[in-house]
């Protein structure tokens, strides 16, 4: 009599009701640090302008489009080159991203004019645009589901705390090596990073079961997560839709029918007016500060608060939105940055820090908040084009925002000025937190 088959091993379950491993934890610490460089690669250019402006003896407004080139970099790379994770690899992905952000970012230091700046930071875009959806979707596919959601969390808060770690670590970087110096760190780091993907870290075990399952490297990283299970298979695989945007991604009728148009728009319009608030700060905030009278390093600092706001805001917002008390976060989140911008003009140095903070919690932490709300607004028919269409209305409004700060230094408006009026966006922000509907949620 025959032997009965062996059943299929389904790998999805392997990996999600265990405990997680050390290589599991190496996966995810990686990503950590893509995502932490990633965030200080953003910040860097503004914090360096004020002193690359002095040393070369042109206004800042003359940084303009280098402060949108990244932005400009992100939103061609998200669009046409991430998705080709589906088809090379996550790790493959990772590892050249982090190689052309490293030679990008070592390539800005020895720019010798804003067009080389453009050119670079425009390199560099892409590399992050390449690395972040990337980033995510490596660690998703390795971490239990049960702990899967917070480390996703985490992980996105980690471009903050990289951001906020780029203003602390500045003023020493510029005190000793100067601006250059700034982008030789964060050149240096991603290139290390990459090797040690590389060199260590796996490819994604679901990306090679649905793409190529007689990959010989498969039971070599089942065996380091699972010894137990026979490498040999065979084994169950994943649904290829999961790794694959459907063709309806590329539509955006769907968000716009009579069920879902209004809070499409009202996405639509809070993610914009608050990316828009946003990417002026990033871009802008050292600069105007330093233009305002504060010393280079604390205007530096002052941008890493800003930073150290949105990620502890948009942790403790998280926390609302996943118990349904969207609206109020929000609106008390974004009542709170326009009464700072308008208040900044008479704020005492005190004061003033704490609103950086404040602002930081009303912007860069809503915008964690709002990500969330484009996963949680849609059915899973459509969740991934909600999430896409709100990221490329989003993107539009953070390439314009570099553009018109530069616009408004260049038309004399004072830095106080550029800042009270920054409170009419984060007022519209408030007024599109009231026109949510609660029945919205967790589709």
């Amino acid at each position: 009599m025959a032997a009965a088959a062996q059943p299929a091993i389904d790998l999805t379950r392997v990996l999600d009701e265990r405990a997680i491993t050390p290589l599991q934890g190496l996966v995810a610490i990686l990503s950590g640090c893509i995502l932490l460089v990633d965030g200080y690669d953003i910040q860097v250019i503004a914090l360096a302008v004020p002193a690359v402006g002095r040393e070369w003896m042109l206004a800042p407004v003359h940084f303009t489009y280098a402060l949108s080139a990244a932005v400009l970099g992100m939103s061609i790379a998200g669009a046409f080159i991430a998705p080709l994770g589906d088809r090379f690899g996550r790790r493959t992905m990772l590892v050249g991203a982090m190689t052309l952000i490293g030679l990008a970012t070592l390539l800005t230091a020895t720019a010798s004019s804003p067009l080389e700046f453009v050119l670079w930071r425009l390199l560099t875009g892409v590399g992050l645009g390449i690395s972040i959806p990337n980033c995510n979707a490596w660690t998703a596919e390795y971490v239990p589901l049960r702990a899967r959601a917070t480390v996703l969390v985490a992980l996105n808060a980690a471009i903050g705390i990289g951001a906020f770690s780029a203003g602390m670590i500045a003023p020493l970087i510029f005190a000793h090596w100067g601006w250059r110096g700034a982008f030789w760190f964060g050149g240096a780091i991603p290139l290390l990073i990459g090797f040690l993907i590389f060199a260590l870290a796996p490819e994604s075990l679901k990306f090679l079961l649905v793409r190529r399952p007689h990959d010989p490297r498969i039971p070599l990283i089942l065996a380091r997560i699972a010894p137990d299970v026979d490498g040999a298979g065979p084994f169950a695989s994943p649904s290829a839709t999961a790794l694959a945007p459907s063709r309806s991604a590329w539509s955006v009728a769907q968000l716009l029918d009579s069920t879902y148009a209004r809070r499409t728009l009202v996405l639509w319009a809070l993610v914009a007016a608050n990316l828009f608030v946003l990417y002026v700060l990033i871009s802008w905030l050292p600069t105007l500060l330093n233009s305002a009278g504060w010393p280079l390093p604390a205007a530096q600092r002052g941008a890493a608060l800003l930073q150290a706001g949105g990620v502890v805001g948009g942790l403790v917002l998280s926390l609302f939105v996943s118990r349904g008390k969207t609206r109020p976060a929000l609106l008390a989140a974004f009542m709170t940055a326009a009464i700072c911008f308008a208040l900044f003009r008479g704020a005492s140095p005190l004061f003033a820090l704490g609103a950086v903070a404040l602002i930081g919690c009303g912007t860069s932490g809503t915008q964690l908040s709002l990500n969330a709300l484009s996963t949680a607004y849609y059915p899973p028919a459509i969740k991934a084009t909600g999430m896409s269409w709100a990221g490329v209305v989003g993107n539009v409004a953070a390439f314009l925002a570099p553009i018109a700060g530069g616009w408004a230094i260049d038309r004399g408006y004072s830095a106080m000025n550029i800042l009270a009026m920054l409170s009419v966006p984060a007022l519209a922000c408030a007024l599109g937190a009231l026109l949510m509907r609660r029945e919205w949620q967790w589709n």
